[in-house]
């Protein structure tokens, strides 16, 4: 049976959730300035004076905020990475399945991830949540690498993602389509694996070739 004090803890624990992710949504609005105690309680539809009941300052507010989103990302991608999946995607036809993805998740999502991170990044007592959400994004690369037959892709995820994030940060401008991004992007992974197999095979680096991506 449940007692009178679990149901007010489990209350109170979904009023905090609530908070936090009134927060973050705030936060995707207009970065940490949109966040206040008045704010938060609106958008979280509770009365005015419920966070500071929960938060000492709109400081704590904001690091509880973005370290709930960053773990709950990292829970994502490590499920992700988990499930054995069946790639049928290969390197030289990605560029269609990642165009894909980014008409789901559109430049606004890229830059409230962008965002989110670096928020966390700059707090040195998110360090470790921020690690944790790096290691995943870098885990489920080596997953995806890993069933599409790429070498040593232990190596290769931590480029792949410095690729990745690039791509997020240039798609804030609008400069390229969505669907060149998707092309750019997909070619410089598969320069990647293939510089890294020609090298295993040869025992050196691969030469350059002189040519970009933009170029392909």
């Amino acid at each position: 049976m449940v007692t009178r004090a679990q149901l007010s803890q489990e209350r109170s624990r979904l009023r905090r959730d609530e908070l936090l992710a009134a927060a973050i949504e705030l936060f995707a609005d207009g970065g940490a300035r949109a966040i206040t105690h008045r704010a938060v309680a609106a958008r979280a539809g509770l009365p005015s004076a419920t966070t500071t009941y929960y938060f000492e300052s709109i400081d704590e507010l904001i690091r509880e905020a973005l370290s709930a989103h960053m773990t709950r990302w990292t829970r994502e991608l490590d499920a992700l990475a988990a499930v054995d999946l069946v790639v049928d995607v290969s390197l030289d036809d990605a560029a269609g399945f990642i165009a894909a993805v980014f008409a789901e998740r559109g430049p606004d999502v890229a830059a409230l991830h962008l965002s989110i991170f670096l928020a966390a990044a700059r707090e040195p007592t998110l360090r470790e949540v921020t690690d944790a959400a790096l290691r995943a994004l870098e885990g489920l690369s080596t997953s995806i690498l890993a069933k599409i037959g790429a070498p040593d892709s232990d190596e290769l995820a931590a480029a792949v993602v410095a690729l990745i994030a690039g791509t997020a940060l240039r798609r804030q401008t609008g400069v390229y389509s969505e669907d060149a991004e998707a092309r750019f992007l997909t070619a410089a992974i598969r320069d990647l694996v293939a510089g890294r197999k020609h090298r295993d095979d040869s025992g050196h680096p691969a030469p350059l070739s002189g040519r970009s991506a933009a170029s392909r």
